[in-house]
């Protein structure tokens, strides 16, 4: 064990490295990837996202009113300083925009009758996204039939993503992620919030986090022992700040191909702690 006099793990909100979040980056990139063009229209997808799952845009006008899903992506187009408006007309929902870096052109048609905007390129290629308002889905589909999904529900604490691949692969974020497989250890006493599980042909991978009242030192000790006799290799460091014990614990299990990852942070509220895992087949 070593210690070190400056932490770097934060007093609180422990995050979990960025590599673990790989599987559930993948899902979110095969959503978005059908799109040939994703680099003229990522910022605007994204948005339309969150407002086909929340329904909580204002109305900030008559086109917001009568059209709302164009009517944001026209202003994500006005405000990225990455693209412009070769043209739109408002009466039919029809956006024509550019990407001011790669040149690259695309079309976007939004029907407010079936819910659906369809986006197309400067060579034909096109995909559909239609939103389903009674089961709150936004379903993509490229123009070889592939589709993907993504539901959002809820709000603040208690929102939840769910994306499902082609492939079969699944993403959940929020109050629906999946619990952490039993090889995972959970601190005794606390109720663990998943936060994200995802899944694939290349394996799992999730977090989830807590507080305790329990000191950082005696959280870490846990861990470290836990994984031990699980048959993980566990390495630890601490770190210390006005009598604040916090650290991380990494566990590798290289003949099963799975990895733990807890990270501890200590502040006058308690004890904070996300624990990330790995596993591929």
């Amino acid at each position: 064990m070593s210690t070190t006099p400056n932490p770097q793990v934060p007093g609180s909100q422990p995050v979990a490295p960025a590599s673990s979040s790989n599987t559930g980056c993948k899902i979110i990139l095969w959503i978005l990837g059908i799109l040939a063009f994703l680099g003229i229209v990522a910022v605007i997808v994204i948005a339309l996202l969150f407002h086909y799952a929340a329904h909580k845009l204002k109305q900030t006008g008559d086109l917001m009113t009568k059209n709302p899903i164009y009517a944001t992506a026209k202003l994500e187009a006005q405000f990225n300083p990455d693209m412009e408006i070769v043209s739109s007309d408002d009466s039919n929902g029809s956006l024509v925009v550019r990407n001011k870096k790669t040149g690259k052109v695309v079309t976007m048609k939004v029907d407010t009758t079936h819910n659906t905007m369809t986006v197309t390129d400067e060579n034909g290629k096109t995909s559909i996204m239609k939103y389903d308002p009674e089961k709150k889905t936004l379903v993509v589909s490229d123009d070889k039939g592939a589709t993907s999904s993504l539901k959002v529900s809820g709000d603040g604490s208690t929102g939840t993503v769910e994306m499902q691949g082609a492939d079969g692969s699944t993403l959940k974020m929020g109050t629906s992620a999946d619990s952490a497989p039993s090889w995972v250890p959970v601190y005794p006493g606390v109720t663990p919030k998943n936060t994200m599980s995802a899944s694939n042909k290349d394996g799992q991978s999730g977090t989830f986090t807590f507080t305790t009242s329990d000191s950082g030192d005696k959280v870490i000790g846990y861990y470290s022992d836990s994984l031990k006799s699980g048959g993980f290799k566990a390495s630890t460091t601490t770190t210390n700040q006005d009598g604040k014990v916090g650290g991380y614990v990494t566990g590798t299990d290289d003949t099963n191909k799975k990895t733990v990852t807890v990270i501890v942070g200590a502040d006058d509220k308690g004890t904070e702690v996300s624990v990330t895992y790995n596993s591929k087949p």
